[in-house]
């Protein structure tokens, strides 16, 4: 409905019409009829009621419209069919012909048809559907006078300046007023006149003092805007200390504090932690209380609570799930091939999963297996099947998987089984060892030797005894905080080897190897995980320790390339929930590890090499590797090994831009990799290629730059035919080091340092032999390393002290020095720029990646020094062409890390709930709840 009319104004009228004419148009056309003629016209105001909903008639409504009726001197009737059958329209214009004169009922045409009878005194009705015939037949003696405003249909035509409009709305004033038409249109263009020549007075006079406030306002601005972004990057920083604090035993709050520091301000220190941020472990919840954790050859994660559910080995999201409706799973195995689940229960009762389709499991058998509660599962190479229970175990033949057949029981008290399947430990509690037991293809036991046994009830936490897959090595733990390593490579003679002591209160609770046996995982009973180095058994090393659980650690397992860790443990008790009782909660948490040591890499090649990894055009394969392997690294999947060209020497291997050819070698051999697991070669073989340690492609012609080294000079290559490349000439220079050859963005000059230490810069074109065109002398060591940026001419080199340093090339003749770092404590061996430009990575012989901020070339800001676990004293760096990955090469394998702001920014939503009020109100008080990851 229309206003309310509870105030006590005295209206010249009382404007009604119905929904068909448009609200907006009615307001406008009101302001008009009020502001004309304003200097000596005073109006009381125009009363508007609008029928919008055709309801039935309410006495409290009609009480308020007759009181505004009552107050009113002039009704105003919008003539339309839809006012004619409007109730409420009706109803007014009877109260008004009642208690007022027809003469001062005014009428606006604004749809349909509305006519007078000549030869009668009132109106058509036989055309007439603008009005009610009821009310208004013989209101009038005399053919009224009427407006019409049918013209006027939307908001923008109710101008002032429009004749129509001045024209309309004097008809309507000038009864209210008792004035002539004419002089009100008169009065109305005068004052008009005299309005505009005031504004323009008052226009001039403004200006002036705008223009004086406008410097001191842009001064005030910048200042407050200055002072808005140094807020947003104190915040912003502040958040990165805070997420970093809380990585480990908050992983997913950290992710949103993260994603909310660079949403503020992107600073080196967001952008850093960002890139870092696949160090912080990924967190699975349970659905009730997890049981255990157990990876497959094939990387599939199986999480045992409400039954087991299987995850992704890279994106970790759930695939199947196999119901535990019917009992609760204790212990879960997966067959040497992935290709078989074994779940076993509380009851004994053992089943089998077939999960090789990755959709659905598909139950192949069950049987009763054991007596009590199942506490382990191992399955041999010798597709045997072992159990081992609270009471006794048993040795299932699954050869035929569908039909399992019992080879024979296993005595109480076994408490592990190597994967070879040659041999079980059971306890001895009054003599307190632990005994050794061969066991036969027939699951005959005979006894092997004792060993002493931990000061602890070994039955408490059945992870505390662990075999290395190839079963050599034994590790058993106890409360003693100590982990005592066996070689049982000859069982008779177990050999005993260094024992390793944890920081433990209570004791260890679980270890694992990993697959290859050179790692060594404790749990600790205060939540911890102990990372130990044993590849060599005699001298083990202690590595990471991981703190992110709260309580007991009793599971512990490997993916099958020891690049992740899943850990679940029993974290502490949460807060009571709306009344409720406070309840435990178990957590799986999966570290990315580089050995014994934690890597925030998100993918992992183990290929070594001391050459600098190759992106292809398409940045879908990476070679690299002594010898040349080739990988693929489709975005969210698992770095896949699909090629090794036969290249020689093991020298370096490189793409090409614009294709998927791959060259290697001097003379040069190139390989087309359009499809990478069948590498076809494109050159005809020569012999025994020799190998180059450095090779940089030319962005606008097709030419290659490559070291020779046993010429000790830099080889020019045209390769417009890629199946028979041309040598050209060679260059007096050296570049000995892997990436110490680069071209710039606009492949007029090319950079390679010189014996003595220089970088000498050569101006390249087409058809031209090169020339040598300036020199860079380095200030503090000989230059190893160079990298032209995308854009431009700005060239970093690294030299032997460890100092990088930015050159302006614009003019090569006078090389301009920049900005310098001196982080580096050992020679730098590796320089990339990013495609964009703004950042880039330097590998030194210190053993540190480290990332640059170069987006101002005088000042070269680090944004993180990346964490793999160790350090790449021998590494090289290489950024995809579509900015989204930095490998990194050398003696420990490959690494990938992302590097795109957006992907990781999404990857980092992805991995992590929502932040809360509760949590935003703890670290941005300051600001409304707004979630970064909405």
């Amino acid at each position: 409905m229309g206003g309310q009319f509870s105030d006590r104004t005295e209206y010249d009228a009382f404007i009604s019409y119905s929904h068909s004419w448009d609200s907006a148009v009615a307001k406008a056309f009101q302001r008009h009829v009020q502001a004309f003629d304003r200097p000596w016209y005073r109006p009381r105001g125009l009363k508007l009621f609008r029928d919008e909903t055709n309801l039935a008639a309410s006495p409290h409504l009609w009480h308020e419209i007759e009181q505004g009726l009552s107050r009113s001197r002039w009704l105003v009737v919008m003539a339309s069919p839809r006012a004619a059958a409007s109730a409420w329209v009706r109803e007014e214009i009877r109260w008004w012909l009642t208690h007022r004169s027809p003469d001062t009922l005014l009428i606006a045409w604004t749809d349909g048809m509305l006519a007078w009878d000549a030869d009668g005194t009132s109106f058509d009705w036989a055309k007439t559907d603008a009005l009610p015939r009821e009310e208004m037949a013989g209101a009038f003696g005399e053919e009224p006078r009427w407006v019409d405003l049918r013209w006027l249909r939307s908001p923008e035509q109710a101008s002032s300046a429009d004749p129509r409009m001045i024209e309309c709305v004097a008809e309507f004033v000038a009864p209210l007023t008792g004035k002539a038409k004419d002089e009100l249109i008169g009065d109305h263009v005068r004052q008009h006149r005299r309005t505009v020549r005031l504004v323009r007075a008052t226009v001039t006079v403004l200006t002036a003092l705008l223009l004086i406030a406008v410097a001191g306002g842009i001064t005030a601005y910048n200042q407050r805007n200055n002072a808005r972004a140094q807020t947003l990057v104190a915040q912003s920083r502040q958040l990165v200390a805070e997420a970093s604090s809380i990585q480990d035993s908050q992983p997913d709050l950290a992710r949103q504090l993260l994603v909310q520091a660079y949403r503020l301000s992107p600073t080196a220190e967001a952008s850093g932690a960002l890139i870092a941020s696949d160090a912080m472990p990924r967190v699975i919840h349970a659905r009730k209380t997890i049981r255990t954790a157990v990876y497959s050859s094939r990387g599939l994660l199986a999480v045992a609570d409400d039954g087991v559910r299987l995850f992704e080995p890279t994106s970790r999201t759930p695939l199947m799930s196999v119901d535990g409706s019917h009992q609760e799973v204790d212990a879960v195995a997966f067959s040497p091939d992935g290709r078989l689940l074994a779940t076993g229960g509380t009851d004994g009762e053992v089943k089998l999963f077939d999960v090789a389709s990755g959709h659905r499991p598909k139950p192949v058998a069950a049987l009763s297996a054991a007596s009590g509660r199942t506490t382990s599962l191992v399955f041999t190479s010798g597709s045997r099947l072992i159990v081992m229970a609270q009471e006794h175990g048993a040795v299932l033949d699954i050869r035929d998987p569908s039909h399992p057949r019992s080879l024979g029981t296993l005595p109480d008290g076994v408490l592990a089984a190597s994967p070879t399947g040659d041999l079980i430990v059971t306890a001895m509690l009054k003599e307190g060892r632990l005994r050794l037991w061969n066991l036969s293809g027939s699951a005959r036991l005979s006894p092997a030797a004792t060993v002493a046994a931990p000061p602890a009830d070994i039955y408490e936490f059945p992870q505390r005894l662990a075999f290395s897959a190839n079963g050599q090595t034994l590790a058993v733990a106890g409360r003693d905080s100590r982990a005592r390593l066996w070689d049982v490579t000859d069982p008779t003679h177990p050999v005993a080897r260094p024992d390793l002591y944890t920081q433990s209160r209570v004791g260890i609770t679980a270890v694992a190897f990993s697959q290859d046996a050179s790692t060594l995982a404790t749990g600790d009973s205060d939540g911890s995980v102990d990372l130990w180095d044993v590849s060599d058994p005699l001298r083990p090393r202690a590595g990471a320790r991981l703190t992110g659980h709260t309580s007991v650690v009793d599971t512990l397992s490997f993916n099958p390339d020891g690049n992740t860790l899943a850990t679940v443990g029993f974290d502490a008790p949460k807060e009571a929930v709306h009344g409720s009782e406070p309840r435990s909660d178990t957590t799986v948490r999966l570290w990315g590890l580089s050995g014994s040591e934690r890597t925030s890499a998100s993918m992992t090649m183990p290929v070594a090499g001391t050459h600098a990894p190759s992106f292809s055009a398409d940045s879908r394969l990476v070679a690299g590797g002594e010898p040349t392997t080739v990988w693929s690294v489709d975005d969210g999947q698992a770095p896949r090994l699909v090629a090794t060209p036969a290249t020689r020497n093991r020298g370096l291997a490189a793409f090409a831009p614009g294709g998927r050819t791959l060259f290697s070698g001097l003379p040069l051999t190139s390989w087309d990799m359009t499809h990478p697991a069948e590498p076809r070669r494109m050159t005809p073989s020569a012999g025994r290629p020799l190998a180059t340690d450095s090779i940089a492609f030319n962005p606008a012609l097709p030419l290659l730059a490559a070291w020779d080294r046993f010429g000790d000079s830099v080889q020019l290559w045209d390769i417009a035919n890629r199946t028979q490349p041309t040598r050209l000439g060679t260059l007096s220079s050296t570049a000995d080091m892997t990436q110490a050859l680069a071209f710039s963005s606009d492949g007029a000059l090319l950079a390679a340092p010189t014996d003595q230490g220089t970088v000498r810069l050569w101006h390249i074109a087409e058809h031209t032999p090169p020339t040598s065109v300036g020199t860079i002398v380095t200030a503090a060591g000989q230059a190893t390393a160079v990298a032209f940026g995308p854009h431009g001419r700005t060239l970093l080199v690294g030299d032997s002290a460890g100092s990088i340093t930015a050159w302006d090339l614009t003019r090569p003749g006078s090389p301009v020095r920049k900005g310098t770092s001196t982080r580096h404590t050992g020679q730098v061996r590796g320089l990339a720029f990013h495609p964009r430009g703004t950042l880039a990575a330097s590998a030194g012989l210190d053993g540190r990646i480290r990332l640059w901020d170069v987006s101002d070339p005088s000042r070269l800001v680090e944004v993180t020094s990346l964490s793999d676990g160790g350090f790449y004293s021998m590494g090289t760096v290489a950024f995809s062409p579509d900015g989204r990955l930095l490998a990194v090469g050398g003696d420990r394998g490959i690494r990938l890390w992302g590097v795109d702001p957006t992907t990781n920014l999404q990857r980092l939503c992805a991995q992590s709930p929502r932040i809360t009020r509760a949590q935003w109100a703890q670290y941005l008080p300051d600001q409304p709840y707004d979630p970064p990851c909405a």
